[in-house]
């Protein structure tokens, strides 16, 4: 009798650390739900959005007011916004690019051309807001990486800038022109009186407008006509 109700007791103290075992392998600490870093901007598009005087609070709000697409030797396509503001980024060092990054405002006619060239102490680029419809100029803007310090670097104020707004795109000569000093030393359709002192940084400038527009040539004469 002794023997079967140890048995029974052994029985019952076995079957209690299995049961203690099941709970502790079923109750698992809550496990921790790692959340996703908020979206920032890049410095770069944060440029762009400025530019085209688009009010962005959510930076997942930029495809709402923003299509991004590139132009290349294959045609018009759309891409990524972190392809183009890549490409952008390129622009800001070198004057050439393999593909042109196209900024289109939704619900407008209006689109971010990029435009680079070289200049008298580095490279200098512009962002050249456009009305595909009348084919004008809404504004510019211009930057560089080491023109001359109260000279060349005066591409960026906005009294240079506003020379080339309203200015209208045609495809026949340039749309640019150059005077320097009383003599004209590119013709054009427009013409813009150079920086006194800057001749150089002027030239470029001209030079980068009439020959980057012109590379936009395909995606403008097309959008224009739609």
């Amino acid at each position: 009798m002794k023997t079967k109700l140890l048995f029974l007791v052994l029985i019952t103290v076995i079957w209690s650390c299995k049961e203690k075992s099941a709970q502790t392998k079923t109750e698992q600490p809550p496990q921790k739900i790692e959340q996703e870093p908020p979206k920032v901007l890049s410095k770069s598009m944060k440029e762009i959005i400025q530019f085209a005087d688009i009010s962005i609070t959510d930076p997942t709000d930029v495809k709402t007011h923003l299509k991004f697409k590139v132009l290349d030797s294959s045609g018009v396509r759309e891409e990524k916004m972190e392809e183009l503001v890549s490409i952008y980024k390129k622009a800001k060092k070198t004057k050439t690019m393999d593909a042109l990054p196209l900024f289109e405002i939704k619900n407008t006619t209006n689109c971010v051309l990029i435009v680079s060239e070289k200049g008298y102490g580095g490279n200098i680029w512009g962002k050249v807001l456009m009305d595909k419809s009348t084919m004008e100029i809404v504004k510019v803007e211009f930057d560089h990486r080491a023109e001359s310090e109260g000279y060349g670097d005066g591409i960026s104020l906005s009294s240079f800038e506003n020379l080339f707004s309203k200015a209208k795109i045609e495809w026949q000569g340039n749309n640019f022109g150059q005077s320097q000093g009383g003599k004209m030393l590119v013709e054009g359709r427009t013409i813009i009186d150079g920086i006194s002192g800057a001749t150089v940084t002027t030239t470029a400038v001209i030079q980068m407008m009439n020959e980057g527009i012109e590379k936009y040539r395909p995606y403008l004469e097309t959008t224009n006509k739609s």
